[in-house]
């Protein structure tokens, strides 16, 4: 049976804190990649296969793909990391069946029409609309950059956005 150790969201998918960090942390074996575009470059895909660390199997798969194989309970015996790029796909991912306890948002990303949450995080009102929009249909969603930082909770990062 497959282990969810950690469902993130995270604009840079895996990068050095993903990979020093958050493995460990979670004692995850193995990353899974759910995003659409990347699956579908095979150049840019084969770059992030390189940059596993040793012992660290790492799959893409675009969301659909990934629904199916966790219907099909092709990632048995993996203790995972999964990771998305935005909130859209996650919120796609699990509208589609995508099984989600929890959510971890990382990195969003920074814009104009987007509330800082902390230094590092930034969240708009579309997004805090889809986290929240999960979390009332059971996601647990908190946000935190890096294991060193303190999480928030959604429903503190609501006040923030909606300046309440």
């Amino acid at each position: 049976m497959t282990e969810i150790k950690l469902i993130r969201i995270d604009f840079r998918l895996m990068h050095g804190q993903v990979v020093t960090n958050w493995i460990k942390q979670v004692s995850a074996d193995s990353i899974l990649i759910v995003d659409d575009k990347l699956a579908a470059d095979k150049f840019l895909a084969q770059v992030f296969l390189m940059a596993a660390p040793p012992g660290v199997k790492v799959a893409i798969r675009p969301i659909e793909k990934a629904v199916a194989a966790f219907k099909k309970d092709v990632f048995k015996d993996k203790k995972l990391l999964i990771l998305f790029k935005s909130v859209e796909n996650a919120k796609k991912a699990f509208d589609l069946g995508f099984p989600m306890k929890a959510l971890q948002v990382g990195g969003l990303g920074n814009g104009t029409n987007k509330v800082m949450i902390s230094n590092e995080l930034s969240l708009s009102e579309q997004e805090a609309e889809m986290l929240e929009a999960m979390q009332n249909e059971g996601v647990a969603v908190t946000l935190q950059v890096t294991p060193k930082d303190p999480a928030f909770t959604l429903h503190d990062a609501l006040k923030e956005v909606r300046g309440k």
